[in-house]
């Protein structure tokens, strides 16, 4: 059995200002086929996103009594074994996804976020929405397959 890996990292598409720093002065961060790799060999990875649905709706007022959901970002964690988990980046919301997955790529823009693509996530408590890097887009489809046995 190889070792056991707890801490997650952060995906490719997952970037911070330093790591938008370190591409433009030509330094190499890894890449969605090393994520693939890295997933499949135990590490668990981290990965941004939007969702309005996950872990409940927020609703906010537009005026006039009228409500929408609002777009939330977090986190949604990937590990080999165990259940995918959304965390909000902001409010401490958690929410663990069932089994059995599908996704499906749901198509349309991410409203001020162009480098994000759109899914429908089926699972088997419900359906969501989820938007996420499309530089992770192939991580997360592998994932939600079956790639390395999500739960």
């Amino acid at each position: 059995m190889g070792r056991v890996i707890s801490t997650e990292r952060r995906s490719a598409g997952t970037e911070t200002m330093l790591d938008v720093l370190l591409r433009w002065t030509w330094i190499r961060r890894r890449t969605p086929s090393q994520d693939i790799a890295d997933f499949d060999g135990g590490q668990p990875l981290r990965v941004v996103g939007f969702t309005q649905s996950i872990g409940g709706t927020v609703k906010v007022s537009v005026g006039k009594g009228k409500q929408v959901a609002r777009l939330r970002q977090g986190y949604l964690r990937l590990a080999v074994g165990e259940a995918p988990v959304w965390s909000d980046a902001r409010g401490g919301r958690d929410a663990a996804l069932q089994a059995p997955f599908r996704l499906k790529l749901a198509g349309g823009k991410v409203r001020l976020a162009p480098k994000f693509e759109r899914y429908e996530l089926v699972t088997g408590a419900g359906t969501y929405d989820l938007a996420v890097p499309k530089k992770d887009g192939e991580l997360v489809r592998h994932a939600f397959s079956g790639g390395a046995g999500l739960r």
